[in-house]
């Protein structure tokens, strides 16, 4: 028994343990190990695959089910293990998704678009379009032709991601609402430039509820940066937003810490674990 046992740590990774295009600061990673050290449980929430986050959380002790597709996966991360999945396209019966990213590739010939499925990810736009994130990512990806992805039985799909400008997302939202995808979605911005849909009542919020019915009694503290957090932020027991967190996810939280640049998760651990 140590002093944090009982009590969980989820976080958010970009702009809420990493600062967006840095790295997990060394006071970051010292809180952490304090906490799992003295009987805490730490886990990760985000939009990225498992080994698209492998990169950024290398030696980090994660002991807790943790949330991957912005809640389309549970995954037990010590094991290796894929504990859950909720695909996008499971009710999909008359397989509108790959009509939608047609039509969304005629629409929107500057937008990067990309297929999340359990095993990769997909990019069915031209490389020229490619996200200039992509380079600096720790994950492999690969440039698909869309009619390899269509039979969504045989695959699929967890996440389907549009990287714009916003106001052509904007568009790209209403096409969604048009062509009665939308619907069947739970749809977010994730950054102004970025929109993405993920399996209806799926989201971070929803697989924390599942992870707290895996672990009944814990005390959850959720940390997050954005909109695709707010919902994490209200199921947990304690919600945390970074200083320089959207106005919005700030309101959802029970508190305000540091900016992600002053070490917003060992403040976590000081002041409220």
């Amino acid at each position: 028994m140590g002093k944090y046992t009982g009590k969980m740590i989820i976080s958010d990774l970009d702009g809420t343990l990493i600062p967006r295009g840095g790295v997990i600061s060394a006071e970051n990673r010292q809180a952490i190990a304090d906490f799992v050290a003295e009987g805490g449980l730490f886990a990760i929430a985000t939009g990225r695959t498992p080994e698209a986050a492998a990169g950024y959380v290398e030696g980090l002790p994660i002991n807790a089910p943790s949330v991957f597709f912005n809640g389309a996966m549970l995954y037990d991360w010590a094991a290796k293990k894929v504990l859950k999945t909720m695909p996008l396209t499971a009710g999909d019966t008359d397989n509108l998704w790959p009509a939608f990213a047609q039509r969304a590739l005629a629409e929107f010939p500057e937008a990067c678009i990309e297929v999340y499925t359990a095993d990769n990810c997909h990019i069915i736009t031209p490389a020229a379009n490619d996200d200039p994130r992509l380079p600096h990512e720790y994950y492999r990806y690969v440039h698909t032709e869309l009619g390899n992805l269509t039979d969504t039985v045989r695959t699929p799909w967890l996440k389907f991601f549009a990287c714009d400008k916003h106001e052509h997302l904007e568009k790209y939202v209403a096409l969604a609402e048009e062509m009665g995808v939308a619907p069947l979605a739970n749809g977010f911005y994730s950054e102004d430039n970025y929109y993405e849909f993920v399996a209806k009542h799926v989201s971070k919020g929803a697989m924390v509820a599942a992870i707290r019915e895996q672990l009944p009694g814990v005390e959850i503290i959720a940390c997050g940066d954005y909109l695709n957090d707010n919902e994490m932020l209200a199921e947990a027991d304690i919600g945390v937003a970074a200083a320089n967190a959207h106005p919005e996810t700030q309101k959802v939280a029970k508190y305000v810490g540091c900016a992600v640049e002053e070490n917003l998760l060992a403040w976590v651990v000081k002041e409220i674990a």
